[in-house]
């Protein structure tokens, strides 16, 4: 989701990276797309609302909270990977390409992306115990695309992903801003994955 600009970031590579993490809302554009997923079919019926830690995925929650009336719950296995760097300027380039080419890497991290997986998997199977029919959750685009190549086949080029499920292709380029996904449940078993269109959908870095 984009976030706004500010001047004290525009060389946010030595800015604290928690600092800058943590401040980067959502821009006005940001908000208008946040708005527009309350008028998405199938959130319509949500009876369960999770969102990261993350400011911006709290920002983009706050509407379908709104709307149906239900509180955001937070829970730390959906929260960002643990980059154990003070700041950007520490993680390569390329980390991305790296770890999703490796997901045992850890680089400078306490954490791999198999080890993300893990703890976002356990809060999946919570939350397929529970009594709840539909579950929205609101996380970061790193988590959402990591978690989704542990339930799909799916290749990263560096720029450009491909993301196949069950011989049917899910993504194929590179995420929006937001990137929506229903994913099907069948005895705690993915049974489907399909994308859902957001009208003026914009590229966005992951």
């Amino acid at each position: 989701m984009t976030g706004v600009n500010i001047k004290n970031y525009e060389n946010y590579k030595n800015v604290p990276w928690e600092e800058y993490n943590r401040n980067m809302i959502l821009s006005v554009q940001g908000e208008e797309k946040a708005k527009k997923l309350c008028d998405i079919e199938e959130l319509n019926n949500i009876d369960e609302l999770y969102a990261s830690s993350s400011p911006r995925a709290i920002a983009t929650a706050k509407y379908l909270a709104d709307k149906k009336n239900l509180s955001i719950k937070l829970d730390k296995r959906i929260n960002e990977i643990d980059f154990d760097v003070e700041y950007y300027r520490e993680m390569p380039d390329d980390f991305n390409k790296q770890m999703f080419g490796n997901k045992n890497l850890k680089l400078n991290t306490h954490e791999s992306f198999n080890d993300m997986d893990k703890r976002v998997q356990n809060f999946i199977n919570e939350v397929l115990n529970g009594e709840k029919e539909s579950t929205a959750v609101v996380i970061h685009g790193i988590i959402l695309l990591s978690y989704l190549g542990s339930i799909a086949t799916q290749t990263f080029d560096g720029k450009k992903f491909n993301i196949t499920f069950n011989g049917k292709e899910i993504l194929n380029g590179t995420p929006s801003a937001p990137d929506i996904y229903k994913i099907t449940y069948e005895n705690k078993k993915v049974t489907d994955i399909e994308r859902i269109n957001l009208e003026n959908k914009e590229e966005s870095d992951i």
